[in-house]
């Protein structure tokens, strides 16, 4: 099936003027590359692990959170009885962030009954927590709200988080998710799996506070979603080193580095004329449009997951792929850095569909939150 929506999304981007549009990525060039770089070196310092061989101490961050919670109330969007409870705490990024993006964001929402596995009452049962990432423009959660109340009508506790720049964290001059330069990109794909690793980790902790026998957490997300879900995952295993594997993840239609930027649709998206005309190193000398993405790959070389993967990192991977997918390409990146990411070989899927990204995306949709389930079910194989 051809990507009919991708090549759409592309005409439009070509035939629209870029230079000053607040729809096009980097209206504001690189930005404050010089910021970008050391938030990326700090978040880094949390990927260190504690298991042997141990690490100089100094480099190890504290993965504790301080999370408020607002009262918690019925929220009908989501199912019957479904409770809701918005909650923040503030980011270890915070003093490098705007303003606006301080502050995690997150709404934590819980089944209006319990689900009917366990013997000895809720308390004892194991609990499964989704983590839902945000795909790209998802600003609020308009796209993750039909897979939460499926998820949901199945026993499974949801969180969906509001990831760096995005809805009530979005900087005043920004036009929804629509970043404005590569240093505020660079920003948001350091700090986002540092921030969802603390998140899961206290949501853990606290489950087992609770009484719970077991928690089995999983992260799972569209597109850009899906790559944050795989990064935070990878954060997770090295901040907890030789702790319990309890986690899987779901990873649809995701990428594995930054390439899509250059090579997929969303290049269509950015724009070009504003940072070739910013100039080389000098400022002064405008590039070329290919010597201003090779500029720009290096800049984001250091996100690609390829740098960061461990092995028996997670219990068990779900990927799905669009094979006309022009957005992230084929796939074949990322499942190899899942296929390392698993425990075993019968803990890693994968399915693929015709069509393209934004057809799989609004198309295939009722397919996510069964192939969650999937994921799910690989943590007791």
């Amino acid at each position: 099936m051809p990507a009919i929506l991708d090549h759409i999304f592309e005409f439009v981007g070509r035939l629209t003027p870029k230079r000053s549009d607040k729809r096009f990525f980097a209206v504001d060039a690189w930005g404050n590359l010089d910021l970008a770089r050391d938030v990326h070196a700090q978040s880094l310092t949390y990927f260190h692990s504690k298991s042997k061989p141990p690490v100089d101490a100094t480099l190890r961050r504290d993965t504790a959170c301080d999370i408020a919670w607002a009262p918690p109330s019925v929220d009908a969007d989501y199912g019957d009885g479904v409770v809701r409870q918005d909650a923040t705490f503030v980011s270890p990024f915070a003093d490098a962030l705007p303003e606006e993006s301080r502050l995690v964001r997150f709404a934590r929402l819980r089944p209006g009954a319990p689900p009917a596995s366990g013997t000895d009452g809720a308390a004892s049962a194991v609990k499964r927590i989704a983590v839902l990432l945000p795909c790209t423009g998802d600003v609020d959660e308009w796209f993750r709200r039909s897979i939460a109340r499926e998820l949901l009508t199945n026993g499974v506790e949801c969180v969906i988080p509001t990831i760096a720049y995005y809805g009530e964290r979005k900087p005043a001059r920004q036009w929804r998710h629509v970043l404005r330069s590569v240093a505020d990109a660079k920003i948001q794909l350091s700090v986002t799996p540092v921030e969802m690793m603390m998140l899961c980790m206290a949501l853990d902790e606290e489950a087992k506070r609770d009484g719970h026998a077991s928690v089995d957490l999983c992260l799972a997300g569209v597109s850009l979603g899906g790559t944050m879900s795989a990064l935070t995952a990878l954060a997770m295993a090295k901040a907890r080193g030789d702790a319990e594997n309890n986690v899987v993840v779901c990873c649809v239609a995701a990428a594995n580095d930054c390439t899509p930027y250059v090579e997929g649709s969303i290049e269509t998206r950015l724009a070009w004329e504003v940072l070739c005309e910013s100039g080389e190193a000098d400022g002064a000398t405008p590039m070329s449009k290919e010597r201003c993405k090779t500029i720009l790959l290096d800049v984001l070389k250091e996100l690609d997951m390829s740098n960061l993967v461990v092995e028996n990192a997670v219990k068990g991977a779900v990927c799905v792929t669009a094979r006309e997918d022009r957005f992230v390409g084929a796939g074949d990146a990322i499942v190899k850095t899942l296929q390392t990411m698993v425990t075993t070989a019968e803990g890693f899927i994968r399915e693929d569909f015709d069509g393209g990204h934004l057809q799989f995306l609004f198309g295939n949709k009722s397919s996510i939150a069964p192939n969650i389930q999937r994921a799910f079910d690989l943590m007791r194989t």
